[in-house]
């Protein structure tokens, strides 16, 4: 994990935001690559290269580095490329028809795509500009990324029993106002539920806030479950 801080970036805190990276034997994948996480990719993983940046939506604590990943020549391993849908790029760079055709990978709802070993199916979630989850299935294993979404998101079958979930938890206890695009940590132990994962990774905690608080509620309401609360370096190894 490069990094799982939300909503902001703590120039003080310096916690990285949401960028995950997923290394399999040929290829790596990385899932968002929002502030702090270029550094963060330099300083835990730098004998990595890149085959491809998935970008779940253009909110700046998901996309905030991403012009430092794809400038540096020597972090891919061929070529940089980028995942991400025609609404997100439509927000990231006005005229993505200039970018090289083999650059840019343009994905949606329920679709897939195949990029070494991994193989990538999206889902749109409820979030107040257009985003994209995926499930990522490399082998016999499976990870699935929430990116930002409110409780009313509803997810395909491929989706159900991964390995992993990454699943945003950007409220601690929902109160009169809050947005109904994130979710709290009740809301969160209930899309836990449902995703039916091995593990859940609590991300997106907003700089700041109390993450051991949000990992407590989600295991008393789901005691049967297995949550983590995901940090900066954290590694979680598929044997």
């Amino acid at each position: 994990m490069l990094g799982c801080a939300g909503s902001s970036y703590d120039p003080m805190l310096q916690h990285p935001c949401s960028s995950y990276l997923l290394e399999s034997g040929v290829g790596a994948l990385l899932l968002d690559c929002g502030y702090g996480s270029f550094d963060s990719y330099q300083a835990l993983t730098p004998e990595t290269r890149l085959d491809a940046i998935f970008v779940s939506h253009a909110h700046r604590d998901h996309v905030a580095d991403l012009e430092q990943f794809m400038t540096t020549s020597d972090i891919w391993r061929e070529a940089p490329r980028l995942i991400a849908s025609e609404e997100t790029m439509a927000v990231i760079v006005p005229t993505p028809h200039i970018l090289p055709a083999e650059m840019l990978v343009l994905m949606g709802d329920a679709q897939q795509f195949q990029l070494e070993n991994f193989i990538l199916e999206f889902s749109t979630t409820t979030h107040q500009m257009p985003t994209l989850a995926v499930c990522v299935s490399f082998g016999a294993r499976r990870v699935v990324y929430s990116g930002d979404t409110g409780s009313s998101w509803v997810f395909p079958p491929p989706f159900v029993g991964a390995d992993v979930a990454l699943v945003e938890c950007t409220l601690g206890h929902r109160e009169h106002g809050d947005s109904p695009y994130h979710l709290d940590a009740q809301e969160m132990s209930v899309l836990a539920r449902e995703l039916a994962a091995k593990r859940t990774v609590i991300t997106h905690v907003p700089p700041g806030e109390s993450g051991s608080l949000r990992l407590e509620s989600a295991r008393r309401h789901e005691p049967d479950r297995e949550f983590l609360l995901a940090t900066t370096g954290l590694t979680l190894t598929f044997n």
